[in-house]
C-alpha cells in the first residue's frame, strides 16, 4: 500500500508534529506548567483545599480515551485489511456514539445538578 512521495511524507510530518505535540504537553504536565490540580475536584470555599469529587468527570475521561482509542484501533484494522489507501474514514459506530452521548449527559447532569444546589 504505497501511496507515493508525497502523501508518505506528509504523513511523517504529521506524524512527527502529533508525537511532538503530545510530548510537550506531557512534558509541561509534568513540570507544572499546565495544573492539573482541580481536575476531579472543585474547591467549594475557595479555601485552597478540594471540598468535592466529582466522579462524573472522571468517568467522562475515561470514555473519551477509550472511545478514541477504540476507533483508532479500528481505522487502522481498516487501513491493514485495505488493498489501497483509505480514502475517507469508517464510520463512527453507533454503539460509540450512544455511549460518548451517555458519558456527556451523565456528566451535563452531575454538572446542572451541582448547580442548582449551590444556588
Amino acid at each position: 500500500m504505497h501511496a507515493g512521495p508525497i502523501p508518505d511524507l506528509l504523513s511523517a510530518v504529521l506524524l512527527g508534529w502529533l508525537v511532538g505535540l503530545a510530548a510537550a504537553l506531557l512534558y509541561a504536565m509534568m513540570s507544572g506548567a499546565v495544573q492539573l490540580n482541580g481536575l476531579f475536584t472543585t474547591d467549594v470555599d475557595n479555601d485552597g483545599i478540594a471540598d468535592e469529587f466529582h466522579p462524573e468527570r472522571v468517568q467522562l475521561l475515561l470514555i473519551s480515551l477509550f472511545g478514541i482509542v477504540g476507533y483508532a484501533i479500528m481505522t487502522m484494522d481498516a487501513a491493514n485489511a485495505s488493498k489501497a489507501a483509505l480514502k475517507v474514514l469508517p464510520d463512527i459506530p453507533d454503539e460509540l456514539l450512544m455511549l460518548l452521548g451517555a458519558s456527556n449527559s451523565f456528566y451535563l447532569t452531575g454538572k446542572f445538578g451541582r448547580t442548582l444546589k449551590r444556588g
